[in-house]
């Protein structure tokens, strides 16, 4: 049983490998290259604009660590976000093998498993809520301008219902994490019980974990709220950088609905690894919405996008072995974080 246990894991850390081989394999590096070319120098800001937005990001979730922060600096906390990430996006689970890898990752720095499952979790609550919440915003705007009648005549019901029913899902969200509830936290999961009653347990303890963060440290929720929004402001400046390279006259709003409205066709397509044709799929149809539909356009968006993606694949490893040398995380312990999950 041992030596099948061990090959299954075997089996899945090399999926990730598989699945990351599957995005190279897809990806044209004489169009990349030559798209690299003609942006030169620029394409730098465009690594400074996600560095940036991905080190908030790691802010965010630094914050829901609570009195464990001081343990891990936010620097190296941003190494293990993104390795995390980088699992997350190219594997089988997708984000849910990212972030219980996460957790494991910060077992070296004593931080217990359940904090550090709360932390991770309650900073993904705070980084969904604030993305709907822009969304929101940017769907509002573009109703207000020139393009908006562009997007109803198109899209009709269809926005409208998308617009309805994300407002919907915030304040339900918000509303169960406000509500005051005397139910015990859910009994811990043992050996003895089955996958799915392990599985349940688990979940639910999690989801009252992250209802009492919310409950007992409000400030900390919205400080790591705030912090995911601008996480999500500053990454949504790549769009807007590309397109005023390319020459077209846009405005910081256009990269915000852009962005917004690509990361939902890419959760939509998130069992896919590194969501390939979803976002090239999403980047056309964006483009369009709002009135830039030159044919070659979201092609070259979509390749710098996917140059940009390449370059923090190799960070990814990068990183992955560095922290491999100084903490000692295995590819056996990855796979196993994978295959529970």
């Amino acid at each position: 049983m041992r030596i099948q246990k061990k090959q299954i894991k075997a089996l899945l850390f090399l999926s990730i490998l598989i699945f990351i081989g599957i995005f190279l394999w897809n990806t044209d590096f004489q169009a990349v290259w030559k798209e690299l070319h003609n942006i030169g120098y620029r394409f730098l800001y465009l690594m400074g604009i996600t560095y940036l937005a991905y080190l908030i990001g790691t802010w965010s979730w630094h914050v829901c660590l609570g009195s464990d922060r001081d343990k891990i600096s936010v620097f190296r906390l941003f190494s293990l976000r993104q390795v995390g990430e980088t699992v997350g996006q190219y594997n089988p689970t997708s984000i849910v093998g990212g972030d219980m890898l996460k957790v494991e990752l910060l077992k070296p720095y004593g931080i217990g498993t359940s904090n550090a499952a709360n932390s991770v979790a309650t900073s993904r609550i705070t980084a969904v809520l604030s993305q709907i919440l822009l969304f929101l915003i940017a769907c509002i705007w573009l109703l207000s301008s020139p393009s908006g009648q562009f997007i109803i005549d198109r899209f009709g019901a269809l926005f409208y219902g998308l617009v309805a029913v994300l407002a919907l899902a915030k304040i339900t969200l918000f509303f169960w994490l406000g509500r005051k509830t005397k139910q015990a936290k859910p009994a811990k999961p043992t050996q003895g019980q089955s996958f799915w009653r392990r599985l349940s347990l688990r979940i639910q303890g999690l989801l009252w974990d992250i209802r009492t963060f919310y409950q007992s440290h409000p400030r900390m929720f919205w400080y790591s709220y705030l912090l995911a929004a601008l996480h999500w402001v500053v990454g949504s400046l790549e769009f807007y950088l590309i397109l005023r390279f390319l020459g077209y006259d846009v405005r910081p709003m256009h990269g915000l609905l852009l962005d917004m409205s690509v990361i939902v066709f890419k959760s939509l397509g998130a069992f896919i690894p590194g969501q390939l044709g979803v976002e090239e799929l999403g980047n056309k149809m964006m483009l369009a919405a709002i009135g830039i539909s030159t044919a070659s356009l979201w092609i070259t968006v979509s390749i710098l996008r996917r140059a940009r993606q390449l370059c923090w694949i190799a960070i990814g490893f990068i990183l992955y072995l560095f922290i491999k040398k100084s903490d000692y995380v295995s590819s056996h312990e990855m796979g196993s974080i994978i295959r529970k999950s």
